[in-house]
């Protein structure tokens, strides 16, 4: 079997194989981290020690849920790096079902990007200001840094994933994939 088949495009087959082996790696990592929290908290100590946790006023969403929820983010975790993995691999196959799964992938991460860019207290904690005064001014230095970086990532990652997405569902790359047999 041929890595880069005659005919095809080598760009994506090199970036879907590039990406296959990234979310391959990444799954075993979030797999691992999946393990291990499942063996901490099958402990009691470890929802005794959630239930008389506080979390702080006005936390982000994402971060309250993960808070709440440790075990069912790392779960969606491994099954956004799996479900990576695979199309990835069925992109290089070039089978009509991984490129309207991946487009469909692209698309929901570039509306993600797009949510984190108009709403992103979803993501970073609120400045501590009381009155027009700054309380915790390194803090608020920090949560402004990361809202500034949490833009351009949303931009930079959300317009690439946008892209490719347009590539694949309306561009010349299209024509490479094959019809599945009985369909039109």
């Amino acid at each position: 079997m041929k890595l880069f088949v005659d005919g095809r495009s080598r760009f994506l087959s090199g970036t879907a194989l590039a990406l296959a082996g990234l979310c391959g790696l990444m799954f075993a990592l979030a797999l691992s981290d999946l393990l291990l929290l499942l063996r901490v908290s099958s402990t009691s100590a470890f929802y005794l020690f959630l239930a008389r946790a506080t979390v702080p006023d006005r936390m982000p969403a994402l971060a309250a849920f993960a808070a709440g929820h440790p075990v069912a983010l790392c779960v969606m975790g491994v099954a956004l790096w799996l479900s990576g993995c695979v199309l990835a691999l069925g992109v290089w196959r070039r089978a009509e079902w991984a490129r309207r799964g991946a487009v469909a992938m692209l698309y929901l991460l570039a509306s993600a990007a797009l949510l984190a860019l108009l709403f992103p207290g979803l993501i970073v904690p609120a400045q501590l200001i009381y009155d027009g005064a700054d309380i915790a001014p390194e803090f608020n230095t920090a949560v402004r840094t990361a809202a500034v970086y949490l833009r351009i990532v949303c931009v930079g990652g959300g317009g690439l994933c946008l892209w490719w997405a347009l590539a694949l569902d309306r561009g010349a790359l299209r024509a490479e994939f094959a019809r599945e047999p009985g369909k039109s």
